[in-house]
């Protein structure tokens, strides 16, 4: 392997290893670690899709309202 993807896998490796010990997975079983990975990952989708739905279509209808209300 080159030196420049085996730096890159040993950085991703600790980063990886931080994440574990910060949300102390590492103690957990392997498949409690991938529930909890799962649900990470469903709440993180739910996040985006509120932001992206909801929060975005508001701020473009304030600009909209905004807007119209100087046109008049």
């Amino acid at each position: 392997m080159s030196d420049a993807v085996e730096r890159i896998r040993k950085f991703v490796k600790r980063w990886y290893t931080r994440y574990l010990l910060a949300t102390e997975l590492y103690m957990v079983e392997p498949w409690e670690r991938v529930v909890i990975h799962v649900l990470f990952v469903l709440v993180f989708t739910l996040f985006w899709y509120f932001n992206y739905s909801i929060i975005l279509n508001g701020v473009l209808q304030m600009r909209d309202i905004k807007r119209h209300a100087e046109l008049q």
